[in-house]
């Protein structure tokens, strides 16, 4: 057994996708829209051209994203997904591309010495840095 997250955008998943391709490095693996991939007769026209189903690779990771129903603003709550650098100058370069529009705080080294920061990105989407222990 597998299990993938899926990150609902709401109808701007394109700009979450081109986002995390230059914050992080993602890699995009597939992405499909509505438009013949949903039986035409249940197809929404003003989803015709959305995001279905995407998928990216974050280092090792693998992450779905879809534009959902398009129905708002998109609400990630109960979630945050964590990267694990290999150094603070690492740690420090990600945060700042990932914090761009959002909102970051850094945090002072914890008991564990490990984690850099928490942020939420322009989309809302909470991340947590950390810097893997030698």
């Amino acid at each position: 057994m597998q299990m993938t997250p899926t990150l609902q955008f709401q109808g701007i998943c394109a700009d979450a996708i081109s986002f995390y391709r230059d914050a992080v490095g993602a890699e995009v693996l597939f992405q499909l829209p509505f438009a013949g991939n949903v039986d035409p007769q249940y197809l929404k026209p003003e989803l015709a051209d959305k995001i279905m189903r995407a998928a990216l690779r974050i280092g090792g990771t693998e992450i779905y994203l879809s534009d959902g129903h398009c129905t708002g603003e998109p609400l990630f709550q109960g979630i945050s997904l964590t990267l694990r650098m290999n150094s603070r100058e690492e740690a420090e370069r990600i945060a700042q591309s990932l914090g761009e529009g959002g909102k970051v705080r850094l945090l002072p080294p914890s008991p564990r010495g490990r984690t850099f920061c928490t942020l939420f990105d322009k989309f809302g989407v909470h991340w947590i840095v950390e810097v893997a222990q030698r």
